[in-house]
């Protein structure tokens, strides 16, 4: 439980939260979207890049490590930069903030915790998080929208902020454990590790998977509200079809611990990247049943694809270096989630029009079906 707190804040201080604010941040001080998106983009760079750190912590620490740093670090540099009236100060600021924030208690390290503590039925405990991790998006995006409509946009920034350190102490205190404890402890070389993981063909192409499906995750989760009131939506509105989104991503997680063993997680992992294309190219019509049929359709297949991620991500590495090697994970939709929201963000301030990001979405989420290959051997073949 304390873990599933730890993943709706962590996730709804910026990940889910900026998206929101994008509109309101534009209007109130003219910054252009491209700037905003490569702030976005680049939080989700430092996030994978950051999430080697985040996941050795909590090898070596336990759960102190990496959300003691969050408190501190991350939801001290997010609360920060709302102060900030410069747009290159701020876009420094709440990069690092959010990057920080990220690679410390985002998905990557939270489920290797989760199976850790539960090592008796370690895909249940990560089913169970990411059941609870799916009431993020349902409970921040209205209630960001809701702020800013209310109140100004750095007041609600600043409530995003302070809410994410107060979920850090929480699982500081209480879910302090975590740490490696298989064959006497991680290994003593961070490099050694990885290494050995990426010579794998198998790891390999699975990173290149989730590097296109983290393109189109994380353009279409901050970009969603902006598309939907440029088709004509109020804001209220909008928020509450990413509402629907988040909170059907549910749908695709309850029950998943036994679809996994019957079918495997890289066949519903496959299919969940398909059915997000589909639910995604709703978008581009524009309406309140296209929205409500994306939030159906695409939060289902994008709620199943976070645990099936982590799933069959484990199931790769060796569980002494879990935290480390889930950074692998981590770093490829981290990097992708800084191409995704740029290259999103530049085709709609080059063409004025939503549709290419959305396009662009769809396609890389063929692609990542296209590539995955699942396998009877997840240590050898798995892709």
């Amino acid at each position: 439980m304390t873990l599933g707190f730890l993943t709706i804040t962590t996730y709804g201080s910026w990940f889910y939260g900026f998206g929101v604010l994008i509109g309101p941040i534009h209007d109130d001080v003219g910054w252009s979207t491209t700037l905003l998106g490569f702030t976005y983009g680049a939080a989700q760079v430092i996030t994978g890049l950051g999430s080697f750190v985040g996941g050795r912590l909590l090898d070596r620490f336990g759960g102190v490590g990496p959300f003691g740093t969050q408190a501190v670090l991350g939801g001290g540099l997010l609360l920060a930069s709302t102060w900030a009236d410069g747009p290159a100060l701020f876009a420094a600021l709440y990069a690092l903030g959010a990057g920080i924030t990220g690679a410390t208690g985002f998905y990557h390290v939270t489920t290797a915790a989760a199976a850790r503590l539960r090592p008796d039925r370690p895909d249940r405990a990560i089913a169970v998080l990411t059941v609870i991790g799916a009431l993020c998006s349902p409970i921040y995006l209205p209630v960001t929208a809701w702020m800013v409509t209310i109140w100004h946009w750095r007041t609600a920034a600043r409530v995003l902020a302070i809410v994410a350190i107060a979920g850090a102490i929480i699982a500081l205190v209480l879910a302090r454990g975590g740490a490696s404890q298989t064959g006497g402890g991680p290994t003593a070389s961070p490099l050694v590790a990885i290494r050995g993981a990426v010579a794998r063909a198998s790891v390999r192409r699975m990173l290149a998977v989730y590097f296109a499906a983290g393109m189109a995750f994380s353009s279409v989760l901050v970009y969603q509200v902006p598309i939907l009131t440029a088709a004509g939506l109020t804001l209220g509105t909008a928020g509450a079809i990413g509402g629907l989104r988040g909170f059907c991503q549910i749908f695709g997680r309850v029950g998943l611990t036994g679809a996994v063993e019957r079918f495997g997680a890289g066949t519903l992992l496959r299919t969940a990247y398909l059915a997000s294309s589909a639910g995604v190219a709703l978008l581009l019509i524009g309406t309140i049943p296209a929205g409500i049929a994306y939030g159906l359709i695409a939060g289902t297949a994008l709620g199943a694809s976070s645990p099936l991620q982590a799933i069959y991500a484990r199931l790769h590495f060796d569980e002494a270096d879990l935290g480390l090697l889930m950074g692998l994970q981590g770093a490829s939709m981290g990097v992708a989630g800084g191409v995704g929201p740029l290259l999103g963000g530049v085709l709609n301030d080059w063409t004025d029009r939503w549709s290419p990001t959305v396009i662009m979405a769809t396609t890389t989420l063929l692609i990542a079906g296209a590539l995955l290959r699942p396998g009877t051997d997840p240590k050898t073949a798995g892709l």
